[in-house]
């Protein structure tokens, strides 16, 4: 059976020293690569999972170039679209896919998953492991894991080529969360030894509605739309987050925080979580934004299609405005998000994303909060 608890036998497993321990890092986006990098450069074989081999192809080596918090040269052993001899011997998986595709990685890895390995989403965005977990069951994953996510991914980072990864800065006191609660101490552990200031979260309800994607994502996405579509060249967060932009997100935040509190749980504001991530500092979001160094030289998207609203709407807007019907709260703005994506990309997210009918949610409410 998927996740059965052998908690004590896997943590004896996991002390002493894995240096020696392959880890493998799913996806070769700016945050796959960045953190495969950074990996390796602490002395861990690296493996990197491509999804295509055409994604392979565009490394001339496996040397990557890191520049920004380090400035070194790492090497990967094995940059595959063969999810098989990618994660074989690994014990952690790292998946770093945007969160949409989490589906579609739970099945290639469902056949080759063993006992005792670890899989950590980064992050899970919303409900993550549970639609995760489920992916694996039904594809007749049979392997005892340990399964978790984390509630934000470590850096804030970019590529300006494949093999150059630009780590701009190391977010503090990220959280993580076991899917099984009792997992939650193993994985904090297992993360510090690759990073550092890692958090225990007290559920997956907490790193779920801690997804700062939600706010930081898709409305200044569309609210920035036109200049996106013309391919101009801008700061996303300093340039494209007016003033008029941030107090709309404040407002859409205050609706994040109201459902979190109605379950049960607190989260920070969103200008309390910048300034614990990355010591921002500001009276209102506007300024801590403005005031955040991590933020200042990030570009805006360059297409329209990005995993601004194909990742963070699927998997952030829609779970969290079905946890909150499900509550009896009404989200007028995160409504209109949803509404507004879809007719601006022709897309049903509302079907698309991780609705009611595909995930228990009055299940996954009572789950975390025993």
């Amino acid at each position: 059976m998927l996740l059965k608890r052998k908690t004590k036998i896997i943590q004896i497993n996991w002390e002493g020293n894995n240096l020696k321990k392959k880890i493998a890092v799913i996806s070769t986006g700016n945050g796959g690569q960045s953190m495969a990098a950074y990996i390796a450069l602490k002395g861990y074989p690296v493996t990197l999972y491509a999804r295509e081999q055409e994604r392979v192809d565009m490394f001339s080596n496996r040397i990557f170039k890191v520049k920004g918090i380090v400035n070194d040269t790492a090497e990967i052993s094995l940059i595959s679209c063969k999810m098989e001899e990618v994660i074989k011997d690994a014990y952690i998986i790292l998946v770093t896919t945007p969160a949409q595709y989490h589906q579609a990685v739970a099945k290639q890895m469902a056949p080759h998953l063993k006992d005792k390995q670890t899989v950590i989403l980064n992050p899970g965005r919303t409900f993550g492991t549970y639609e995760f977990e489920q992916v694996l069951k039904n594809n007749g994953c049979k392997a005892e894991i340990l399964l978790g996510e984390t509630d934000t991914f470590i850096f804030t980072c970019r590529c300006e080529k494949p093999g150059y990864p630009h780590i701009h800065e190391m977010k503090k006191k990220v959280k993580i969360a076991g899917h099984n609660k009792e997992d939650t101490a193993i994985l904090v552990d297992m993360m510090n030894k690759l990073f550092h200031d890692i958090e225990p979260a007290k559920s997956t309800l907490h790193t779920g509605l801690s997804n700062m994607g939600i706010i930081f994502h898709p409305l200044p996405t569309l609210m920035n739309i036109t200049r996106i579509e013309a391919k101009e060249i801008f700061r996303y967060y300093i340039d494209g987050i007016s003033p008029l932009v941030a107090n709309i997100l404040e407002e859409l935040d205050n609706e994040r925080v109201k459902i979190a509190k109605k379950a049960g749980i607190e989260v920070l504001p969103v200008c309390e979580w910048l300034k614990e991530k990355y010591s921002s500092i500001g009276n209102n979001l506007y300024e801590c934004i403005q005031n955040t160094h991590a933020y200042s030289n990030v570009l805006a998207p360059f297409e329209i299609d990005t995993r601004y609203i194909y990742e963070d709407v699927q998997t952030g807007c829609v779970p969290v405005c079905c946890l909150a019907k499900e509550l009896g709260i009404k989200t007028r703005i995160l409504d209109s998000v949803i509404d507004w994506a879809s007719i601006v990309y022709k897309k049903d997210f509302m079907q698309t994303g991780r609705n009611s009918s595909k995930l228990d949610i009055r299940k996954i409410l009572n789950d975390n909060l025993k």
